[in-house]
């Protein structure tokens, strides 16, 4: 249960390194912006509910895909071929840039340690 609660504090950390950059907001605005374009896709030319849209969109972009949806129309599976390649690449920005931010994290507490040990002597 430690482990867990110091998880969740480094994630709180690294979270607020990256919403300090600009380019992490745009690229959580771009993912932001495809989940909704891709929902009401799915929900105004395929049918499905608005959650179901949402789940497939999200299954779509992450690649999952476990074949529960499926587009039926060929509007909509060319929508889907265009989105994931979109999408993939948007996903790929937010995981580097989250990569980024964790390493500026573990940079800083090993800055904080090293002064935390000269201080001490």
């Amino acid at each position: 249960m430690i482990s867990f609660i110091l998880l969740f504090r480094s994630l709180w950390h690294i979270l607020k390194i990256l919403f300090k950059q600009e380019e992490q907001k745009a690229v959580l605005l771009a993912v932001l912006f495809i989940l909704v374009i891709g929902t009401l896709f799915y929900h105004n030319v395929e049918g499905m509910a608005y959650l179901d849209a949402l789940y497939f969109a999200v299954m779509t972009l992450a690649t999952v895909g476990y074949g529960d949806f499926i587009p039926h129309t060929a509007l909509g599976k060319l929508f889907t071929i265009v989105y994931v390649l979109i999408g993939v690449g948007i996903l790929t920005a937010l995981i580097a840039n989250f990569n980024r931010a964790l390493i500026e994290y573990h940079k800083e507490k090993r800055g904080a340690a090293a002064t935390k040990v000269e201080t001490e002597k």
